[in-house]
């Protein structure tokens, strides 16, 4: 993975996955995916990341495009438009993800949820 996604991609988990402290609440990403094209957007080339969001308290995930600067920086305002993709199946959203570019994330569990490491598979 290109620096640049990895940067992407820790930004993201930054800005949007957490877990309650107390409870069983989570939210993380889903998926990201990123276009091969970087566009310029108010004087500033950008590159546009395509976000799906999953919460431990629904099937339904939601999406989002979020902008970044090339450093790269997230949109500090990206948070105040309402999700693109608004609770669909997990199923649906992954169309959604490819078609804005190369999958860079895929992370349909939840990564809070603890492991039963003595569980065994059927």
């Amino acid at each position: 993975m290109a620096k640049l996604e990895e940067k992407i991609i820790e930004e993201l988990k930054l800005a949007l996955e957490y877990q309650e402290p107390i409870g069983d609440y989570a939210q993380w990403l889903m998926g990201v995916s990123i276009p091969s094209v970087i566009e310029k957007k108010n004087n500033q080339w950008v590159i546009t990341a395509r976000v799906v969001v999953k919460t431990s308290d629904s099937e339904y995930v939601d999406g989002m495009d979020i902008d970044f600067s090339l450093e790269p920086i997230i949109d500090p305002n990206y948070y105040q438009n309402s999700p693109d993709y608004h609770g669909g199946s997990i199923e649906d959203s992954q169309p959604w993800l490819k078609k804005h570019g190369k999958v860079i994330l895929s992370h349909l569990e939840n990564p809070f949820e603890p492991v039963d490491r003595n569980r065994r598979k059927s």
